[in-house]
């Protein structure tokens, strides 16, 4: 079936559209599936292939490392952290208490925010930024990738870490903006796979940095110059 924003599509490109509209407006795929008459393993499908494509853009934003590496040591550290009346948002996992949280950095560039999940970044090693009044970026070769970022947050505590880094342009507004809409979107699946915590996060990325645009046609270009494909 002809479809420019869908190789190999079994929806037609008017019904695909719609359902396009509808996750841009941020509904979830039962309340799409609902809407457009489409079942929801169909839907999840098209969703997660929009949601990797989304990532991809992101991915190819990225500046340059040397870009956004702050020169200065971390100073000071503040960290805020969500009260259960703001709907606390897990993340699942299958071993429980053991397994190791899943740690995000945020930092701006221009006029974008980015953000980076950090595999070698451990609850204790914030911690330990938290309660130490020097900096000890530099005894921890691990932490080293910490000093990039303005913010960490620690979803499996739901924590906003601010890492006030001298010299640094402050982003608070900017980065407290993100962590509500972040927030928000995932209190809605109740809880996130591991699996999928990245495309639902540079999606959250992708909508805050277009939070001033038409997110629908700002897809509909995207997915016109870098169609998906069921392949």
């Amino acid at each position: 079936m002809k479809n420019k924003y869908l190789k190999g599509a079994h929806l037609s490109e008017r019904k695909f559209k719609e359902i396009l509209r509808l996750f841009a407006e941020d509904l979830t795929a039962t309340q799409i599936a609902n809407i457009s008459g489409v079942s929801r393993v169909t839907v999840n499908s098209y969703l997660k292939k929009i949601r990797q494509q989304i990532a991809r853009h992101c991915e190819s934003l990225l500046p340059a490392e040397s870009h956004y590496r702050p020169a200065a040591p971390v100073r000071s550290v503040q960290h805020h952290a969500s009260s259960a009346e703001e709907g606390d948002v897990s993340v699942k996992t299958e071993v429980g208490r053991n397994v190791k949280p899943v740690v995000f950095g945020i930092y701006r560039c221009s006029d974008r925010l980015h953000t980076e999940i950090l595999p070698d970044v451990s609850r204790s090693m914030i911690h330990s930024v938290v309660r130490s009044s020097r900096s000890i970026l530099e005894m921890q070769s691990a932490a080293e990738k910490i000093r990039r970022f303005s913010n960490v947050v620690d979803l499996g505590q739901y924590r906003l870490y601010n890492l006030e880094n001298e010299g640094a342009v402050s982003i608070a507004d900017d980065v407290d903006a993100f962590w509500g809409l972040t927030k928000h979107r995932l209190a809605k699946f109740k809880g996130l796979n591991r699996s999928t915590v990245y495309l639902h996060l540079k999606e959250c990325e992708f909508r805050y940095n277009n939070r001033n645009e038409d997110i629908y046609e700002t897809l509909l270009e995207l997915l016109k110059t870098q169609p998906l494909s069921l392949s």
